[in-house]
């Protein structure tokens, strides 16, 4: 086995250089066992140099985009192949490139890549008589290394074949299975002494099959005592949990671990607690009952002694035991790692020489981080001569450069550099200063708290406090500025020939009410207006846009302003009940970047941003007002009480204007300046101050939704409907509501009553001629009755100097009886002074009194038969033309179509 750069320090000298002879090639089979201590910009497995080119044959890794590098020939030749090779763990590897045949295989721990097939392979072939190297890479053949394109770990069962072989036994090699072949390989580790020049490389023998060894869990032992809580704090904070045996192998081998700390640890915990209600020990980490247990003695269950710790075998015979114990006694904590976990150093300059990845290794005397490529974090003790106050320190270095280096002073002795902490850097490119550096074991989705604990990312700034330390909701505004925003001016279009879209959504509340004597109405409105400001950065959006407010305390961005206005461009009285701005989450965060200190924060708008940083092209900000309005409306009444009124939201106007102290008055000689629509038909919202090339105003949705009661005192709200209406070259948009007249309570209350007493005074006609005080008196009443509804109802409606369907149906039944009034007493005149050449006589002179008074009461008795006639037809004829009047009586209307509804509040 071969052994590179064992002190992780990167060299140029660490290398294996083949002294013999290589052939030319056409075809090859590769093939290697790998366990990479460090990684390095390049992880050089092969480097093949010929004295014309010096990738002639090239086999290597990029770590960070998990890929292996091939190249040959000149090189005409490279494929990249997707394959994740782990730091601390063994992985084998075959490579067959088959230049004749134009075919290449990789085959990694038994898992076949997809294979290509070239043609133009087979004009290749890759030339002998040149130098190859292992561990570093050939700038200029046998010179040129770098020690970023080396290999610090170790190689075993290395062979280089002139041969190809079958797919299966690739998979053999690669499964640590006999790879039976019957061709040597020409190149192999079997005599490394007398096969290579040897610079820096360890070499021992080995065997076993310890390289093909599947991922164990490893145990670490942290040499300070603590609490269980703190323990169980410790190792969770580290992606781990505290070590409970699950059977007589694991406890032998906790014992063998607690042995190597026998000065500092007595003794350790185990993470079992104790079950007080159900009287039994459970896994801490699972919270499920354990099987094993080895306890010296049988404890009672005492309530202080919840926890158990390790106590180390004083002889060779035993493997240890275990012992009910306080939970606030303090023990070394023990940390179960299911593999290998990598901690985030967050906060360093992008240009830093410091790695950002750190591990555990599962082999150490002393605490120690590994760098995933250059870098190291070690504990200093502090020196005998100490202060009681010095517990010494935390030391970041580069292995490779050690006088590039950040410290940590301990606070106390268990002071471990996870979490937020300021370090002190030295010689780095970024300069010599106080920095604070966050080292989070986290993963993507989570929010790394101050002390080094994790809760997922969508708790960061929810308004709840998540972490123990309050961590989680520090800093959380919303908002990220440019250094030249400018809050008076709207937002930059993205393209000259499209404009910024506003968009407007107007939830009506309720209908406070609908005054037709004052020509007015009261609403309870929720504005919701909406755009996309590309200068901004937003932080923190979760799915809930409520949890997104932006307080008044932060700085607040451009938004629109807001005047309202009635028919006519009449003052509106607007009572504002609240307003609150907030983010929109509608695409996903910008991707993550470890130089910021913060998860979800930047230091400038232009940079790369975390897994909550979202641009503010893409995220809107929604601005909503619920206002109390009274406004005007234009009733035309003259189908009342069956009639049918739009009114509209006269009008809304949004302003987005430069100067915030432009009143008015001059908003609306502006208008006036620039409208050619009529003042009946304004449109409800007009962006003002830009022109529609700038800023256009767009319904959200359907742009208005109803969601009170439509039924309302007098009138039904039968539908609303937002549309499109420009004014000169503004944006703008109308709203209007079409009201029904419930027309029900008019019928019952005023129609049907008045109806019958006009045909109780047709009813006069059914007495008795004879009866004339009886006819005229009913009569009267009739007339008097229907002249006092006339009057009540008069003053209950809007006066208007034009007649209404209602002033119409009362003359029409004042003027009937009016004409019973006339007629009754027509009648009784006609009874008993009607002159002769009105009575129905012969050619012959009436010869007494008496047959005149005959012929006069004829005469009445047959008017009074006419009129029970006429009065019903004249009845039915007014009928037909009210109906028909009624009808034909439109207010002119909109010609908008009503868009369907779709829900406005989304998440």
């Amino acid at each position: 086995m071969a052994t590179f750069q064992r002190s992780g320090a990167a060299s140029k000298d660490t290398y294996l250089k083949y002294l013999g002879e290589i052939p030319d090639l056409i075809q090859i089979t590769f093939c290697f066992r790998l366990y990479l201590s460090q990684a390095r910009d390049e992880i050089m497995v092969l480097s093949y140099a010929h004295p014309e080119n010096d990738n002639e044959l090239y086999f290597g890794f990029h770590y960070k985009n998990s890929e292996l590098m091939m190249t040959c020939c000149d090189p005409k030749w490279a494929r990249d192949v997707k394959l994740k090779v782990e730091l601390r763990v063994w992985t084998s590897i075959c490579v067959s490139l088959d230049l004749a045949n134009g075919k290449n295989v990789v085959v990694q721990d038994g898992r076949v890549m997809p294979d290509i097939i070239d043609e133009s392979l087979g004009t290749l072939h890759i030339r002998g008589g040149g130098l190859l190297y292992i561990g570093q890479e050939q700038d200029r053949p046998g010179e040129g290394f770098d020690k970023t394109q080396s290999l610090a770990g170790s190689l075993v069962d290395y062979r280089l074949y002139e041969n190809i072989f079958s797919t299966s036994v690739l998979k053999k090699y690669s499964n640590c299975e006999p790879m039976q072949v019957s061709a040597a390989p020409f190149l192999d580790f079997s005599n490394i002494t007398s096969d290579f020049e040897v610079g820096d490389v360890e070499i021992e023998t080995v065997n076993g099959s310890r390289f093909c060894s599947e991922r164990k869990p490893y145990d670490i032992l942290f040499p300070e005592v603590r609490t269980f809580d703190e323990a169980s704090h410790h190792c969770h904070i580290l992606a781990a949990d505290v070590k409970a045996p699950k059977n007589t192998d694991d406890n032998t081998a906790l014992n063998n671990l607690s042995l190597m700390h026998v000065d500092t640890c007595g003794s350790v915990w185990l993470g079992i607690q104790r079950n007080m209600t159900g009287r039994y020990w459970y896994d801490t980490a699972t919270q499920k009952r354990i099987n094993y247990v080895n306890f010296g003695y049988k404890a009672a269950f005492d309530d202080s002694e919840a926890c158990a710790s390790f106590k180390r075998s004083q002889d060779t015979v035993s493997s240890g035991e275990w012992a009910a114990r306080d939970c606030e006694m303090k023990f070394c904590p023990v940390c179960r790692f299911e593999r290998m976990s990598f901690l985030k150093l967050r906060g360093l300059c992008e240009r830093s020489l410091f790695d950002r990845e750190y591990f555990l290794p599962s082999a150490q005397d002393s605490p120690r981080f590994s760098g995933a490529y250059y870098s190291v974090v070690t504990k200093h003790t502090p020196p005998e001569n100490a202060s009681a106050s010095d517990f010494g320190f935390w030391q970041l270095s580069r292995l490779d450069a050690p006088s590039v280096r950040a410290t940590l002073a301990l606070s106390f002795p268990t002071h471990y550099p996870v979490g937020l902490n300021n370090w002190t850097v030295s010689n780095d490119v970024c300069g010599d200063r106080e920095v604070p550096l966050r080292m989070t074991s986290c993963k993507e989705r989570q929010f790394s708290c101050d002390d080094g604990t994790c809760i997922p990312i969508h708790q960061r700034c929810n308004k709840e406090i998540n972490c123990l330390d309050e961590s989680d909701e520090v800093s959380c505004n919303f908002l990220v500025f440019p250094s030249r925003y400018d809050d008076k001016s709207p937002p930059p279009r993205l393209r000259p020939s499209s404009p910024v879209n506003v968009s407007v959504y107007v939830l009506m509340l309720s209908m406070r009410a609908f005054d037709l004597t004052g020509f007015n109405f009261v609403c309870e409105i929720e504005v919701r207006f909406s755009w996309k400001d590309s200068r901004l950065t937003l932080l923190h959006l979760k799915e809930d846009s409520f949890l997104n407010i932006i307080h008044l305390t932060e700085r607040m961005p451009w938004k629109p302003d807001v005047e309202f206005f009635g028919d006519a461009l009449t003052t509106s009285d607007v009572n504002e009940r609240y307003s609150f701005l907030m983010g929109q989450r509608k695409k996903e965060p910008l991707p993550d970047n470890s130089a910021k200190l913060w998860e979800g924060t930047v230091k400038r708008p232009t940079a790369i941003g975390l897994n909550e940083t979202f641009e503010g092209r893409d995220n809107p900000l929604v601005m909503v007002q619920k206002l109390t309005v009274t406004t005007s409306c234009q009733f035309d009444l003259i189908t009342f009480p069956f009639d049918t009124q739009t009114c509209k939201l006269d009008s809304l106007i949004l302003n987005f204007l430069s100067s915030p102290n432009v009143r008015s008055s001059q908003l609306t000689q502006e208008f006036l300046a620039v409208s050619s629509t009529p003042l009946d038909i304004i449109p409800g919202l007009v962006l003002r101050g830009l022109t529609k090339d700038y800023i256009a105003l767009v319904p959200e949705g359907p742009g208005v939704k109803y969601i009170g009661k439509r039924k309302l005192l007098e009138y039904y709200l039968k539908e609303e409907f937002m549309a499109p209406e420009d004014v000169g070259n503004y944006s703008g948009q109308v709203i209007a509501m079409k009201f029904r007249n419930l027309s029900t309570f008019y019928v019952t209350s005023t129609y049907i009553p008045t109806f019958i007493i006009v045909v109780i005074g047709y009813i006069v006609f059914f007495f008795p001629v004879e009866d004339f005080n009886e006819r005229i008196m009913v009569a009267l009443t009739a007339l008097l009755v229907e002249a006092a509804f006339f009057t009540q109802m008069s003053a209950s409606i809007p006066q208007t100097a034009y007649l209404k369907l209602v002033d119409i149906w009362f003359v029409y039944c004042i003027t009937s009886l009016f004409l019973v009034v006339v007629t009754v007493a027509f009648i009784n005149w006609c009874k008993k002074c009607a002159p002769s050449f009105l009575l129905w006589l012969r050619k012959h002179e009436v010869k007494s009194q008496g047959r005149l008074a005959s012929r006069r009461a004829a005469l009445a008795s047959r008017l009074n038969i006419l009129c029970r006639i006429v009065c019903p037809i004249l009845t039915a004829l007014f009928f037909i033309f009210y109906l028909t009047m009624a009808a034909l009586i439109e207010i002119p209307e909109l010609p908008i179509e009503i868009p369907s509804y779709q829900s406005f509040f989304s998440k």
